[in-house]
């Protein structure tokens, strides 16, 4: 009977073994794991001023997210690291789609970086645009006042 029961116990560690293996080399095959996951463009807060610019702006185009190096270039690849990865909350653009502003939503995570901040708007600035900052979620009358049609 001691036989049988190591005969088991034999089959039972191989098997074990056996799939330990199979695991070991085709896992990866078998779980994949996703490397790339979905999330939102926008922040529920900046959703609240993409709706607002909309509002306020119904003659205009509203984009959110905008690369600054779709809004501006250089001759010099140094001065093109400066800028290559930075985004834009909103750019206003006309029927046109020339831009008529840039507008920056600060929360509270801009707090101590100012500094920044005014160094991105002076990039933008020298490029030939009109920046506007809020920190919070101005009404449509202040928007129209601030950004000129």
């Amino acid at each position: 009977m001691s036989l049988d029961l190591h005969q088991i116990l034999f089959l039972l560690i191989g098997s074990i073994a056996t799939i330990a293996l199979l695991l070991a080399c085709f896992g990866q095959h078998l779980f994949r794991n996703k490397h790339y996951y979905a999330k939102r463009v926008i922040t529920p807060f900046e959703q609240k001023m993409f709706f607002r610019l909309n509002e306020a702006f119904p003659q205009y185009h509203v984009l959110a997210q905008v690369a600054f190096s779709a809004l501006i270039d250089c001759n010099q690849f140094k001065l093109r690291s400066k800028f290559n990865r930075k985004v834009t909350d909103f750019v206003l653009l006309d029927k046109q789609l020339e831009v008529i502003a840039i507008i920056e939503l600060d929360d509270p995570s801009h707090l101590g970086k100012e500094h920044i901040d005014a160094q991105r708007d002076e990039m933008l600035e020298q490029a030939g645009y009109q920046v506007y900052r809020y920190t919070d979620i101005p009404s449509c009358r202040d928007l129209r006042k601030d950004i000129a049609d």
